[in-house]
């Protein structure tokens, strides 16, 4: 993959994949948006409890810094969850162990199917391991290779079969493919940058009414007169 690359080249790609832009951080939307998505909740019930569009949520999941946090998340999570099954391991293999010299045909060969399955002997054609990207630069190479893999599909959709990062990297070149990431990557950061910019901008609005409607109060328990206008003069004698 590197044999047209001279050592300058090599040097120039490893100084851009390494001068990058610091990641920015989440704002507490997403930082919201990813607890409630690791909960389990759907995109619109993530819209409606933290207070954005649908849409904003759809345009997350194309973020590489949201994806990365909310992936790295649900792998901790998905950790914990074995590690407290794996406990739970020798009381399963029991249960299993009786079923499967239950009397019960159903029961028995119920157990015997799990028994197969665990043991990677069942249905194991068409398995994958899923291996999702927790960091920005996988994001954003795992989104280039996907945008570039459809748009192969939809010129020759016939001449393709499985276009897998090697292929790309093979065909375009180890030095374009360094410099879609630096792009694609530097692109995100500018995104993000915004995102949060236009955060701390609502933030400080919502800030700026609560204390506009504060002052008023004051004034008015300031005033004791106003708002007695309407009140009626008292009756002389």
């Amino acid at each position: 993959m590197f044999d047209g690359a001279t050592e300058k080249e090599l040097d120039n790609m490893q100084k851009r994949l390494w001068d990058r832009s610091p990641a920015p951080q989440l704002t507490p939307e997403q930082l919201n948006a990813i607890d409630l998505l690791i909960l389990g909740k759907t995109d619109r019930e993530v819209s409606e409890l933290v207070g954005v569009r649908r849409e904003t949520v759809t345009k997350w999941h194309r973020n590489p810094f949201f994806t990365a946090d909310l992936n790295v998340k649900r792998e901790a999570l998905w950790t914990d969850s074995k590690l407290r099954l794996r406990a739970l391991a020798s009381e399963a293999v029991n249960v299993l162990t009786n079923g499967l010299h239950s009397e019960d045909e159903k029961i028995s060969i119920s157990a015997a199917v799990h028994i197969l399955k665990t043991v990677g002997l069942y249905d194991v054609e068409g398995k994958v391991s899923i291996r999702l990207p927790k960091t920005p630069e996988e994001v954003v190479w795992a989104q280039a290779l996907e945008d570039n893999t459809n748009s192969i599909r939809g010129s020759r959709p016939d001449a393709l079969t499985e276009f897998s990062t090697a292929n790309w990297a093979e065909q375009v070149g180890a030095k374009v493919s360094a410099q879609v990431l630096a792009m694609e990557y530097e692109k995100a950061v500018k995104e993000q940058k915004k995102e949060l910019k236009d955060s701390k901008n609502k933030a400080k609005s919502q800030e700026d009414l609560s204390q506009h409607i504060t002052i008023e109060e004051i004034e008015v328990e300031k005033d004791p007169s106003q708002g007695q206008g309407d009140r009626p003069e008292p009756i002389k004698a």
